[in-house]
């Protein structure tokens, strides 16, 4: 038998890969003008039907990468339908400035959402949206772009006249030709490397956040059981506890009717059970609440799983489709897919027999029989995980010719609506060729699939692994793995280990450390996410996950105390930012100073509250709100003058915030200055202050 661990750290290497089609920006700079142009085109339709529906920053991203296409088209081909590619350029830097303004607005509101936005973890950097400069169509890049162009051909031509293409000469020129080939690549490829390399960056980033917030998903359902056990604990305590409390009284009662008094010793005892049970309600009240957080997080834990699920395959169909303008074949998509899975049906066949012939074995420990099942179950998920991308990558070929009927729809439409000038006559014209021929290619390569699909399923009748194979490709056999397959799936992966016993290296801690930063990264990404949507629960599960992988972590810990703010639960906010604080150490951090005097308020303890806030204030003199709260502290102790003091102060340092307004009128309203409270309410009510009924009425307004 292969070695197990081998042969489930290769199968899960497997698992875990991203099947997608791989692409460079030189390959797609390679591509003729009129696919660049049509590809810039396509990605201008997506981005006015995301500005329809609203999605600003998702249009502007379209825009821009309809700019880049067009910039490549300027770089590579500048004599191609200059004027055209000129005024698409205009236009759509024009959209990208009309929309910027509300992506910009977008992007910061889905950044801080709440009243509170989480703190971003150390080195943490938002993508900014700026519209890029427009590239000039006879550039020094451009020109350079020409002379090599010029130089390959005339390469090119000396090495198809050379007598003899072995000779160390025709050697030389091949070698000059690739050496100036790929200088041509790397800077017509310019403009787009950057676009590529963040398409390629954002789906590694949302697998990794995917992958991250499972982990917290599967520590919730753990905790989720380990309560439910809890739970059922506490009801049989609390039920015995109930039983004997029965007990007791019967008998007290029978010894009252017998001799007309209750022995002491059984009354004490009756009410030793009454304080039991009580404190056993109590905790069944907790345990009851502490499942409700947690079926709440799970509910909305796996919401988010599938949200970051439908944004990856989002993102890799663009990038297959961006792969598909490169020729990508189909037959050897199906020529890969026939290969493995003939290979994975004989190792599926290898792990069933060594399966049954284990558990034959009369002296198989239930060790080795595990180690079968779990071969077996790898091998089969293999198998399903192949019959899924095959699925997938089918389903992407619809999408694709989907859209290619669509744009010709679409460019019908333009033509027949009779409101074209010549020029957009011009472009839709070279539109529909291209699309024309995109089809064409889609259709020579699906009957060249089909010719091997069906080559193969005759190869099966003589051939049973082949036959096999082939039910799995064409569907006929699905794949399908058992509840407790899937557990111990599962397990299998979880359990893959290749630590030894060894100390570690330092470069294993290094790698350890960076893997630590990574996961806490992708989590901390996710708990914005979660807290943006108001899914408190889910992000607190995740920054606890960060805390429990890093005890250092003092972000996270004001973050947790943020959220149990959210939650209503100052007294656990107030322990987070304490334990913060303590941790973060000569870093300081006034906002977590402030935090604690914000959870301190709320719990009514004004004099810790107020010593914290002016801590807070001491490293951070410009933060308004903590005048807020100082002048309403202030005012709770009477001290009138210190109120009017800090209200005027936080008003001086930032003049849109609302409160100082209020609570100063509230102030005047108090010392009788009834105009200049007046003043103050509507100043705050202009400032965006919710209007007061009660205040306004004895302000008599």
């Amino acid at each position: 038998m292969t070695h197990l661990r081998h042969f489930i750290g290769f199968l899960f290497g497997l698992l875990t890969c991203a099947s997608t089609w791989a692409q460079t920006p030189e390959q797609l700079a390679n591509l003729e003008p009129g696919e660049l142009y049509y590809q810039a085109w396509s990605l201008t339709k997506d981005a006015e039907e995301l500005e329809t529906q609203g999605d600003f920053m998702g249009a502007f991203t379209k825009y821009r990468k309809a700019q880049t296409f067009f910039d490549i088209v300027k770089v590579a081909h500048p004599a191609y339908k200059p004027e055209m590619v000129r005024d698409r350029t205009g236009m759509t830097t024009a959209s990208m400035g009309k929309i910027h303004e509300k992506a910009l607005a977008q992007q910061t509101e889905r950044q801080q959402a709440g009243v509170t936005p989480l703190l971003e973890m150390p080195g943490q950097v938002k993508p900014k949206l700026v519209i890029p400069k427009s590239i000039a169509p006879n550039s020094a890049q451009s020109a350079k772009i020409q002379q090599l162009r010029s130089e390959i051909s005339g390469l090119q031509t000396q090495l198809a006249n050379s007598a003899n293409q072995r000779d160390a000469n025709s050697a030389l020129l091949r070698s000059k030709i690739s050496e100036l080939q790929q200088e041509l690549n790397r800077l017509a490829a310019a403009p787009l490397r950057n676009d590529v390399a963040e398409l390629n960056r954002q789906i590694d980033q949302l697998r990794r956040e995917r992958d991250a917030m499972a982990l917290a998903r599967d520590q919730a359902i753990s905790a989720q059981l380990k309560t439910l056990r809890e739970l059922e604990s506490t009801q049989d305590d609390l039920a015995e506890s109930r039983k004997e409390e029965q007990r007791l009284l019967a008998v007290i009662e029978k010894q009252t009717q017998i001799n007309g008094q209750v022995v002491e010793g059984q009354q004490e005892q009756i009410e030793g059970y009454r304080k039991t049970i009580a404190e056993q309600d109590r905790l069944m009240a907790e345990v009851r609440k502490k499942n409700k957080d947690l079926e709440l997080q799970l509910a909305q834990s796996g919401n988010m799983v599938s949200e970051l699920q439908k944004e990856r395959d989002g993102l890799v169909e663009e990038k297959n489709e961006l792969a598909a303008m490169l020729g990508i074949k189909e037959v050897d998509r199906v020529q890969e897919l026939i290969t493995r899975s003939v290979g994975l049906n004989k190792e599926l066949n290898e792990r069933t027999l060594e399966l049954k012939l284990v558990q034959d074995d009369a002296n198989s420990s239930k060790d080795k029989i595990l180690l079968a099942k779990q071969a077996l179950t790898m091998a089969k998920a293999m198998s399903l995980r192949l019959q899924t991308q095959n699925t997938q990558a089918n389903l992407s070929m619809k999408k694709m010719k989907a859209r290619l009927e669509q744009a010709e729809q679409d460019l019908l439409a333009q033509l027949n609506g009779g409101e074209l000038n010549v020029r957009g006559k011009e472009e839709v014209a070279m539109l529909r060729q291209v699309v024309t021929k995109f089809e064409a290619k889609i259709a020579a390569q699906e009957g060249a699939a089909t010719l091997l699909i069906e080559q193969a399923n005759r190869m099966g009748v003589d051939d049973a692994l082949m036959k096999q194979a082939m039910a799995l490709v064409n569907g006929d056999e699905k794949m399908v793995l058992t509840n407790e397959e899937e557990k111990l799936l599962d397990r299998t992966t979880e359990g893959v280990n290749f630590n030894n016993a060894l100390r570690p290296s330092q470069q294993d801690f290094r790698d350890a450390t960076t893997r630590l930063r990574s996961l806490t990264d992708d989590l901390n990404g996710v708990a914005h996410r979660l807290f943006a949507k108001g899914d408190f629960q889910a992000a607190r599960g995740n920054l606890e996950l960060i805390v429990d992988e890093d005890p250092g972590a003092w972000e996270a810990m004001v973050n947790l105390g943020i959220i149990h703010l959210r939650l209503d639960e100052p007294s656990s906010a107030a322990q987070h930012f304490r334990k913060s604080i303590l941790i973060a150490g000569d870093r300081k951090s006034p906002f977590a100073h402030f935090m604690l005097g914000d959870a301190l308020y709320r719990t009514e303890l004004f004099e810790e509250a107020e010593e914290q806030i002016r801590r807070s204030l001491s490293l951070e003199p410009e933060n308004a709100k903590a005048h807020v709260f100082l002048g309403s502290i202030a005012g709770l102790g009477n001290r009138l003058d210190d109120a009017e003091f800090h209200f005027k102060e936080a008003m001086a340092q930032d003049p849109n915030l609302f409160e100082p307004y209020v609570n100063l009128s509230m102030l005047y309203l108090g010392q009788g200055e009834l105009e200049q409270a007046r003043d103050y309410y509507t100043e705050g009510l202009r400032r965006g202050a919710p209007a007061s009924p009660t205040l306004a009425e004895k302000l008599e307004m």
